[in-house]
């Protein structure tokens, strides 16, 4: 249980802990001091934001209609390797179309992280539409014909990929997004390597400290899972948390009395300049850090490490997100403690395995840059659009947890004007406006009012029969 205090790091001083992060006496999870000096940065940033040209227009993906074929033979691969034209492929295997699609292109990177083509047909994410990854290749690089996928099984015949310049209003919500979030900048370290439960090193001065740092006495067992007790185990660990909180903020006492002496002080010196040179840190050690040395020691420790959570319940990801936020704010940081913000927002984190039911639980602290006076909604329309000529760094929100956090805005008629008007400009490309349907259907989802949900889902069904078939027939095939 070493790494419990470090999940409570941020718990003194509250006002009330009614969610996964410390409230403060300001409702937000960032206190009075903090919030104070994030403001100042962000209106130092409006400013420049509002003198700020537009300085080129912004493109969306490649994308338009495509035939989705299944390759049933060797002998229909060569004739499709042999640019034959879909009709005459269909003659020879009429059962082969599936059916007419929309497809977007776009450029990424897989697992391994080798440059890669993508060709995703939509509803995307829905209902196993068919996608293509091919290597980034001059030859993989289409916007009509044949595209064959590796093992041959499947393939596009792509009518004809065209992009589209953004609307000037669209174009300056993504430019918004990029004047907030600087694309140079980067929560992590090129060092920092992922853990799930990490540990500083044992034999090392950080594991040295920690050691002395926690031998007090009286430290409360674990309680353990015994099926025959009364008492049941969330009983048994609430006492539990009751005595440890007891025993660690004694400890914490005496720990601090400690390090007024030569020896602790010498120890800890050493211990820093040890983890920030071998880039060895966990939770524990960074919270002594932080007490004892200085806060921007501790975020550079914080910035060298990625913590993976073991499972949908670890909440260790978002509390050292949250770690991270608080240091860059402390020290002035704004575009470490934003990225890291909509990490959280977004739940941006890599999990051993994540199911469904622990997403309720964390939620999208959107009041807290409204709270900033950041225009959020013009900020978070920003990072669900997509184009193709920004830097590989800008920022792109999750299209569901977006609509989570918009359903928090204090101006939920402003969120439904903006993306109703989004959904039905013909000026915006048609995959854009299908994320924003897909974004205003999550927004739907998770809005409480039930009255007004209902309203609003109506809503969004008349916009949509309004809207081109090809954005229909993308919607009904979501909602088989």
């Amino acid at each position: 249980m070493r790494h419990l205090f470090y999940m409570l790091f941020i718990t003194s001083a509250v006002y009330a802990q009614s969610t996964e992060f410390t409230v403060y006496e300001n409702g937000l999870i960032y206190n009075p001091q903090t919030m104070n000096r994030l403001g100042a940065i962000v209106d130092s940033l409006n400013i420049r934001f509002r003198s700020c040209e537009l300085s080129h227009p912004y493109y969306s993906l490649a994308q338009g209609s495509a035939s989705w074929v299944k390759v049933p033979n060797k002998q229909a691969r060569k004739l499709i390797e042999s640019g034959v034209t879909l009709a005459k492929f269909t003659e020879a295997y009429p059962n082969a179309v599936k059916r007419k699609l929309w497809v977007v292109k776009s450029y990424s990177k897989n697992y391994e992280g080798e440059a890669i083509i993508q060709y995703s047909g939509l509803p995307e994410g829905y209902n196993r539409e068919p996608e293509i990854n091919l290597k980034r290749k001059k030859s993989n690089d289409k916007v009509s014909g044949w595209v064959l996928s590796e093992g041959g099984t499947e393939a596009f015949w792509l009518d004809a990929l065209q992009t589209q310049q953004l609307p000037f209003a669209y174009a300056r919500l993504v430019q918004y997004v990029d004047c907030m979030i600087d694309t140079n900048a980067s929560i992590y370290l090129p060092e920092a390597e992922g853990s799930v439960y990490g540990r500083v090193k044992a034999n090392s001065k950080a594991a040295e400290f920690v050691a002395l740092a926690e031998s007090f006495p009286g430290k409360p067992e674990y309680p353990k899972y015994d099926d025959e007790k009364k008492i049941s185990f969330d009983s048994l660990y609430q006492l539990y948390e009751v005595a440890f909180r007891t025993w660690d903020s004694l400890r914490i006492v005496q720990l601090d009395s400690k390090m007024q002496g030569n020896y602790y002080k010498s120890l800890f010196a050493d211990a820093v300049s040890e983890s920030l040179a071998e880039h060895n840190s966990d939770g524990a050690f960074e919270f002594y850090v932080t007490r004892y040395g200085s806060k921007e020691d501790a975020l550079r420790l914080m910035r060298g490490r990625r913590v993976i959570g073991g499972c949908s319940q670890d909440r260790s990801p978002r509390y050292h997100a949250m770690n991270i936020c608080q240091l860059a704010a402390e020290t002035a940081q704004w575009d470490i403690f934003l990225r890291s913000h909509l990490d959280i927002m977004n739940d941006r984190f890599e999990r051993m395995s994540d199911g469904s039911y622990a997403f309720e639980g964390r939620r999208t602290y959107l009041h807290e840059l409204e709270a900033l006076n950041i225009p959020a909604i013009d900020l978070l329309l920003g990072t669900t659009l997509r184009v193709s000529n920004v830097n590989e760094n800008h920022y792109w929100g999750a299209i569901n947890r977006t609509g989570r956090a918009l359903a928090d805005a204090e101006n939920k008629a402003e969120v439904e004007t903006c993306m109703v008007g989004m959904m039905q400009n013909d000026q915006l490309d048609m995959f854009n406006r299908m994320l924003i349907v897909y974004l205003f259907d999550n927004y739907v989802y998770n809005l409480e009012d039930s009255a007004h949900k209902n309203d609003v889902a109506r809503q969004l069904e008349a916009v949509v029969k309004t809207m081109p078939q090809e954005i229909q027939d993308v919607w009904n095939t979501k909602r088989k």
